[in-house]
């Protein structure tokens, strides 16, 4: 018997020991933070690709842009009725990631798109002219 069927024999004298999936507590340790995110700059701008593997409808994403943060909340769901799960490895579920961007940027972004399962937000930096200082009155 070679070693992965020595580890799978083991895994499931365990389960059956312990009457659930134990090691399933234990996957996010193991995972990669999700969603996966790749930044790219220019001068005058940052693009953040963002892999949604399984998105089917946008409004179970949102996204939130906060100077040097961008926050990435969601839920991701299958649904194959008739169909019961006899392994699972793909992530479903409610997610939120948050990602600091290497330099501060604009509230608003330029243009977010959705193809394929990988959405692209571009983000406009913020110029170092462009921070306005706030003039405080006196109300005495």
């Amino acid at each position: 018997m070679d070693e992965k069927a020595k580890y799978h024999d083991w895994k499931k004298s365990v389960n059956q020991f312990l009457g659930h999936d134990f090691w399933s507590e234990f996957q996010d340790i193991f995972t990669r933070e999700w969603p996966q995110v790749n930044l790219y700059e220019s001068e005058d701008a940052i693009l953040c690709l963002i892999a949604l593997p399984g998105v089917k409808k946008l409004d179970d994403i949102h996204i939130y842009i906060h100077h040097t943060t961008i926050i990435i909340k969601g839920h991701i769901h299958y649904s194959f009725p008739g169909f019961k799960t006899v392994n699972e490895e793909l992530f479903k579920g409610s997610f939120e990631r948050t990602i600091e961007l290497p330099s501060p940027v604009h509230n608003q972004p330029v243009e977010a798109t959705f193809n394929r399962g990988l959405m692209s937000v571009t983000l406009r930096r913020l110029q170092q002219h462009e921070v306005s200082e706030i003039i405080i009155k006196d109300e005495d």
